[in-house]
């Protein structure tokens, strides 16, 4: 009888092609990383800001105005150290921005947070329904300050 002594592998070229293709993926997806990082800490940036909103409206209907909504109230300290430790940024303000005028009639508030996935974009809420993203600064007198309208720029 014949024996075979031929084995069925792959050769040393195809092994190569392989690993040289799962190593362009890899690049490819690592390059996005960063990228997919930055929104998905915006997306817990924003989550957080939500859930402050609901707390700044019900400050309003107990106290009728926006004078304990602040980073110090207590149910607002863990949704204020979410943003701040969700921005990555190394210039410029971070963590929440919180600015009330109760002098105006009715009282209005708003607040802010620098997001990571591009330069100069916020995302900003205020009393008055506005939420949502802008590229204008929302600290200037015309819009979240505490002597101004506390109101959101244009938002998107």
């Amino acid at each position: 009888m014949l024996k075979n002594n031929f084995y069925s592998a792959f050769t040393l070229i195809e092994l190569l092609v392989v690993i040289t293709i799962i190593g362009i993926l890899a690049s490819v997806v690592l390059v996005q990383f960063p990228t997919t990082t930055n929104v998905a800490r915006d997306s817990r940036i924003v989550s957080a800001m939500a859930q402050a909103r609901t707390i700044m409206s019900t400050l309003y209907t107990l106290d009728g105005n926006f004078s304990r909504f602040n980073c110090s109230y207590p149910d607002m300290v863990e949704l204020c150290n979410e943003v701040s430790n969700n921005q990555k940024f190394s210039v410029g303000i971070k963590g929440l921005q919180i600015r009330a005028n109760n002098s105006l009639d009715p009282p209005a508030a708003c607040m802010y947070a620098k997001l990571n996935s591009k330069d100069n974009y916020w995302y900003c809420v205020d009393s008055q329904g506005h939420a949502g993203y802008t590229n204008t600064n929302p600290d200037q007198d015309l819009y979240c300050r505490n002597t101004g309208a506390a109101v959101c720029p244009p938002v998107y």
